[in-house]
C-alpha cells in the first residue's frame, strides 16, 4: 500500500512524535510505499525507503501554526493518490486518525478546575478564550470527528474513546482503541538485577529502603504534589523523582513537609529504565493523560502502579491485581493506604510479576501491527 502519515514534526522528541517516527520504519519493513508529510524534520530522525514532503508550518507565534499546516498538508495530499491517508489528529481528514493527545476539551476542564488560585484560573480560562492557537485546536479536533471526515478513529485509551463519544457524539463502532506500546525488551523485569543496585547506591538508597518512583514531564500535571503529601503520612518510604520540571518549588514543597530528607530530585535522565528498576512501585497521581507511556513502562519494568482514572492507562490495569486506581488524583488517604499494603514483599511480587506479564500483550510491534491491520481491513 502507498501510505502518507501526517503530522506537525517528524522527530523522536515527544511521544506522538516517537510513535509516527516508530509506525513509518515498521510500515516500510513490512514492504509499504510510505509517505512523511511534515512541518519540520529531525535530520538524525530520517530512515531510508521513506519519502518526506515538507510543507509550511510557519505561523507559531501568531498561533495559525496549526491552521497552516492542516492546510499545506491538505494541498499536498491531492498531489499524490495514497491508499491511505494516516492523521495524527487536528487536521481535519485522514482515513485513518489516531488520537494521542486525548479531547482538548476534557484536557481544559481538568487543568483548569486543578488551579486553586481563582484570579490566576480566570487569568487562563480568558487566555485560552482569547487563544488563536486554542481557537484553531478546537476547530481541527471537532473537523477530525465530523462524519466524512474519517473512516477509522483510533483512540489510545478507553478514556479517550469515551470522552469522543460524549462530547463528538461519535458512533461507538468507528473507534478502535489502541492503547500505546511499550519496547519490552528495553523495559523488563530483568532490569532490577542489572541496575537497581547502581541507581541505589548513586542516590543514597540502601537495598532494604523502600522506594516509590515518580517520573514525568511537567511536575503539577502529573500530580506530585499529592505524591509528597501522600509521603508525609508514610515512615519510611524514599521517593525518586525523575522528569522536568520545577524542581526548586517542589524542593520548597518536600521541605515544608518535612519529607525533603526522603526524597531524591534526579532532573531529566537518558536511561529511564534504570530507574525503574531501582523501584519497588510507580506512584503516578495525574491529572489528565491520555494513556501515560510510563504508567504502560513502569509496568513492563514490573512494578506496581498507583494511578488514578484520569490516567487512560488505567485501562490496562486490573485494579488490586497489578496496580491501584485513585477515583481522583488528590485522594491522600487511599493512596497512602496503598502506598503502605504495597510495603508487603509478597503481594508487590505478587502485583510485579502479574504487571510485567500484562505487558507482553502491548509491545510496540503489537501495536503497529494492529494499525496495519485497520489500514488492510479499509483499504
Amino acid at each position: 500500500m502507498k501510505i502518507a502519515l501526517i503530522h506537525k514534526k517528524y522527530t523522536t522528541h515527544g511521544g506522538t512524535e516517537r510513535y509516527m517516527v516508530g509506525l513509518s520504519k515498521f510500515l516500510v519493513k513490512k514492504g509499504h510505499e510510505v509517505h512523511v508529510i511534515t512541518g519540520n524534520i529531525d535530520e538524525s530522525s530520517k530512515s531510508e525507503g521513506i519519502t518526506y514532503h515538507l510543507v509550511p508550518a510557519w505561523g507559531k507565534h501568531l498561533g495559525i501554526d496549526k491552521h497552516i499546516f492542516a492546510q499545506s498538508a491538505k494541498r499536498e495530499v491531492k498531489k499524490h493518490n495514497f491508499d491511505i491517508i494516516q492523521s495524527f489528529s487536528r487536521l481535519g481528514f485522514g482515513d485513518v486518525i489516531r488520537i494521542g493527545g486525548g479531547c482538548h476539551q476534557v484536557f481544559l476542564d481538568k487543568y483548569l478546575s486543578s488551579l486553586e488560585n481563582p484570579l490566576y484560573k480566570f487569568k487562563k480560562k480568558l487566555e485560552y478564550k482569547l487563544s488563536l492557537q486554542d481557537f484553531f485546536t478546537r476547530y481541527y479536533e471537532a473537523e477530525d470527528f465530523k462524519k466524512g471526515n474519517y473512516k477509522k478513529i483510533v483512540a489510545v485509551s478507553q478514556m479517550v474513546k469515551d470522552d469522543i463519544i460524549k462530547i463528538y457524539d461519535v458512533p461507538e463502532n468507528d473507534i478502535i482503541v489502541n492503547h500505546n506500546g511499550v519496547d519490552i525488551e528495553k523495559f523488563n523485569p530483568n532490569n532490577k538485577n542489572k541496575f537497581s543496585q547502581e541507581i541505589r547506591n548513586k542516590h543514597d538508597l540502601s537495598e532494604n529502603d523502600y522506594v516509590l518512583l515518580f517520573l514525568g514531564t511537567g511536575f503539577k500535571r502529573k500530580g506530585l504534589k499529592y505524591v509528597l503529601e501522600s509521603l508525609k503520612n508514610t515512615k519510611s518510604a524514599k521517593l525518586l523523582i525523575v522528569g522536568k520540571g520545577d524542581i526548586d518549588k517542589f524542593k520548597s514543597k518536600a521541605e515544608e513537609l518535612s519529607v525533603l530528607d526522603r526524597c531524591r530530585f534526579i532532573g531529566p535522565v537518558r536511561e529511564v529504565e534504570k530507574y525503574y528498576a531501582a523501584a519497588d512501585v510507580f506512584v503516578f497521581p495525574s491529572i489528565y493523560d491520555p494513556c501515560a507511556n510510563v504508567t504502560l513502562e513502569a509496568m513492563a519494568s514490573g512494578l506496581p502502579v498507583i494511578t488514578t482514572v484520569d490516567n487512560g492507562a488505567s485501562g490496562v490495569i486490573e485494579n488490586k491485581k497489578n496496580g491501584y486506581i485513585l477515583d481522583r488524583p488528590d485522594n491522600i488517604k487511599k493512596m497512602v493506604e496503598y502506598i503502605k499494603r504495597l510495603e508487603d514483599t509478597d503481594l508487590r511480587e505478587s502485583f510485579s510479576e502479574n504487571a510485567s506479564h500484562k505487558m507482553q500483550k502491548h509491545g510496540k510491534k503489537d501495536n503497529y501491527q494492529k494499525m496495519l491491520d485497520i489500514y488492510i481491513k479499509i483499504f
